[in-house]
């Protein structure tokens, strides 16, 4: 009888945090259509030169499409999209440790290891805290076992 090996894990990687990352951030992006149907509400707001309204629409749109929890969502992405770039990501912004790659494959917005994020939660418990904290939540279609984060 053969002996089964365990299946070797292979290391996530930033550029595998990136794409992933990417891929997040265009499912919260509207598309076409609602891009459309935004411009036609905002017809009325004319003020500076092209580029300014260009911008300005462009706000407008992302403002009037996504909604706050989509927002706050699309500010982590780019924030951990911009780690990435600066090499910090997967740095636990407590303890200064690398969070592990699974808990990151689950939760690439996480920016704090398990036992940092524990500590955190258990003092917002405490104070009767119940703000939403998007970084820790596990990314759609994401699986992993405890062993991994």
């Amino acid at each position: 009888m053969p002996i089964k090996q365990k299946a070797k894990a292979r290391k996530s990687t930033p550029e595998d945090a990136r794409t992933t990352l990417l891929d997040m951030r265009e499912k919260l992006m509207p598309g076409p259509s609602e891009r459309l149907n935004s411009r036609a509400l905002m017809a009325g707001a004319e003020s500076g030169d092209e580029l300014d309204l260009a911008s300005d629409q462009q706000v407008r749109e992302l403002s009037l499409l996504l909604s706050n929890r989509d927002r706050k969502k699309l500010l982590a992405i780019n924030e951990a999209l911009e780690n990435i770039k600066e090499g910090n990501y997967g740095v636990c912004q407590e303890c200064g440790e690398q969070i592990g790659a699974g808990r990151l494959k689950v939760m690439p917005l996480a920016d704090y290891c398990v036992e940092c994020q524990s500590k955190i939660e258990k003092e917002t418990d405490r104070e009767g805290n119940s703000e939403e904290d998007l970084t820790d939540q596990p990314f759609p279609g994401a699986t992993s076992t405890e062993e991994e984060i």
